[in-house]
């Protein structure tokens, strides 16, 4: 189980990747935007887009890679995988709320230099670890052996 748990937790930072890497470039895109006057809560309505599209990315990148090179699943038709796509889905809503709330608290309550991409990071590992667990047991069905 350490092997798979160590490939997994090397996609995930893969997928951090990704997710951070996607942040950096919308937010670059989107850093003069007239729409950045928006807030929400004090926050630039620019950075809830980086947010949003960061982790999509990193979602759909780290879902086909755990379903058929993590755990192996088969394809199974249409009705399967939409079912494992949505205990999944379920599953990362749990590790997104520790995911933007580690960076949004970041964000706030510190100021230096890209503080919500390390909060962002922490708050990312953090998740992938309880993730790991969740989407052996419920999503991909292999019982845990500790």
């Amino acid at each position: 189980m350490r092997k798979k748990y160590l490939i997994y937790m090397f996609f995930a930072f893969c997928s951090i990747l990704i997710n951070l890497g996607t942040q950096f470039i919308i937010r670059m895109l989107v850093k003069n935007a007239r729409f950045n006057s928006l807030k929400i809560y004090n926050i630039e309505l620019g950075f809830f887009i980086q947010l949003i599209s960061g982790t999509a990315a990193g979602f759909i990148f780290k879902f086909v890679i755990d379903k058929f090179v993590i755990f192996k699943s088969n394809y199974n038709g249409i009705t399967h995988t939409a079912k494992q796509l949505s205990i999944y889905t379920f599953f990362a809503f749990i590790t997104t709320a520790i995911f933007w709330g580690t960076e949004i608290l970041f964000k706030v309550a510190f100021e230096f230099p890209n503080n919500e991409i390390l909060g962002g990071g922490i708050g990312l590992l953090i998740g992938y670890t309880a993730k790991f667990f969740l989407d052996k047991k419920w999503v991909f069905g292999e019982k845990i052996i500790v």
